[in-house]
């Protein structure tokens, strides 16, 4: 009886260090691509893969825990865009939603960013509201010293019908 009791103890603290190793590897992945920001994500940024007039795209050298697709974009701006989800499915949104809304709130909050909700205008995604993370900026400074940000949508294309989670990471 001793013997299954400790075994399950132990079963269950591996899978602990487990799930608390997985939100640190998810935390610091993303302030790895943040510190990177100022330099325009040069030491992560990847190969080109598109330019049109609208948009330069380059792969990402660095993965996120949990996203199924990643880019640096620079359209009106410099970020970072990686997909948690993609489905038709709009039940998989509720989720998936709360799931990195936590897990992005974990990593941040303790760091002494501000949370903020925008609405979503996507048609019947109104219950899903804009994650945004903004670090503590001085009143004085320049906008041009901007810092780097996150935020969080979901989002629908009704032309594809596909539910999306994204998460983006501003340059500034």
């Amino acid at each position: 009886m001793f013997l299954k009791k400790t075994n399950l103890f132990l079963l269950l603290f591996y899978i602990c260090s487990i799930s608390a190793y997985g939100q640190d590897d998810f935390c610091d992945a993303i302030n790895t691509i943040i510190r990177d920001a100022p330099n325009q994500f040069r030491n992560i940024k990847g190969n080109l893969i598109n330019t049109s007039s609208n948009a330069i795209i380059w792969s990402c050298g660095i993965k996120v825990a949990g996203t199924i697709n990643s880019r640096f974009v620079s359209s009106m701006g410099l970020f970072y865009e990686g997909a948690f989800l993609q489905t038709k499915n709009k039940e998989d949104v509720k989720f998936n939603y709360e799931k990195y809304k936590t897990m992005l709130s974990d990593c941040f909050l303790k760091e002494g960013y501000k949370l903020s909700l925008q609405d979503n205008f996507f048609p019947g995604m109104s219950d899903y509201k804009k994650v945004v993370f903004m670090p503590a900026v001085k009143e004085d400074a320049p906008q041009s010293a901007a810092p780097p940000h996150i935020t969080m949508e979901a989002t629908y294309s009704k032309q594809l019908g596909y539910y999306t989670i994204v998460m983006y990471i501003f340059q500034h």
